[in-house]
């Protein structure tokens, strides 16, 4: 049987990156791997500059994405100032680039993100991964530094209630979803859409139960975090086959 460690995604907003070729800052409706890697590290205390701990921590993790049902779509409007663009001129902080308000200029920005939508992530760990799953529920429950999805502004609304769950992949996922259905009874949490998962699910790697019908190609490997680099990556689109059985690690 096959380790999972599951946990859940939810708050007011949320924002998982995407191309922002100009004024306009997408957001994909599914958490990006390098989120999901971020949101694990940061829980773990790893800080951005360690370049070499990260680079091997991203490598040993594969996740499976559920989704809630008809999550909302928003875009936001901002006005931002910045300096214009002078020859050899170079501003290291916030406070210089503010400094001479005749070469200030208005720049228009727009922010995508979702509200009100619930994910559920399982995340399986390779050979060789540096942290354990239990490890990595461990962190989840007292995290080293703030959590958020995929900005700062974005804090969660829910606890991550993460679980270490042993099956095949589609019984995992039925099993974690109604353990979370009753949490969210226990919380008096009136019922909504955050109690449904689409049909499909999304994953990486090859997991028992699971049965792939598309594969996505996306840019959210995380290859430098000094150089702010990614590479593509396979995304399997499916639906989980019927329930089977699991065991909990508490």
């Amino acid at each position: 049987m096959s380790q999972y460690l599951v946990f859940q995604l939810h708050g007011p907003m949320a924002s998982w990156g995407g191309d922002a070729p100009g004024e306009v800052r997408h957001t994909h409706d599914l958490p990006s791997r390098s989120a999901l890697l971020g949101l694990l590290a940061a829980a773990l205390g790893i800080k951005r500059e360690e370049e070499a701990r990260l680079a091997q921590f991203n490598q040993h993790y594969e996740f499976i994405l559920c989704a809630s049902r008809n999550p909302r779509w928003a875009r936001d409007y901002h006005t931002v100032q910045m300096p214009a663009a002078v020859r050899k001129v170079r501003y290291f902080t916030r406070r210089d680039e503010l400094r001479d308000p005749d070469l200030q200029q208005t720049l228009i920005s727009r922010r995508d993100y979702y509200t009100d939508a619930w994910w559920m992530v399982a995340v399986a760990a390779t050979d060789g991964a540096p942290c354990s799953l239990e490890a990595l529920r461990d962190a989840l429950l007292h995290p080293v530094f703030p959590l958020y999805l995929g900005r700062k502004s974005h804090p969660l609304a829910l606890p991550l209630a993460p679980l270490v769950l042993e099956g095949r992949a589609s019984s995992v996922l039925h099993q974690a979803q109604t353990h979370y259905q009753q949490l969210f009874r226990s919380l008096k949490l009136p019922a909504s859409s955050l109690q449904k998962l689409q049909r499909d699910c999304w994953w990486e790697g090859e997991h028992e139960g699971l049965t792939p019908q598309k594969i996505l190609r996306r840019r959210d490997q995380p290859v430098s975090r000094y150089h702010w680099l990614f590479s593509e990556r396979d995304i399997f689109q499916g639906v989980a086959d019927k329930e089977g059985s699991c065991t909990c690690q508490k």
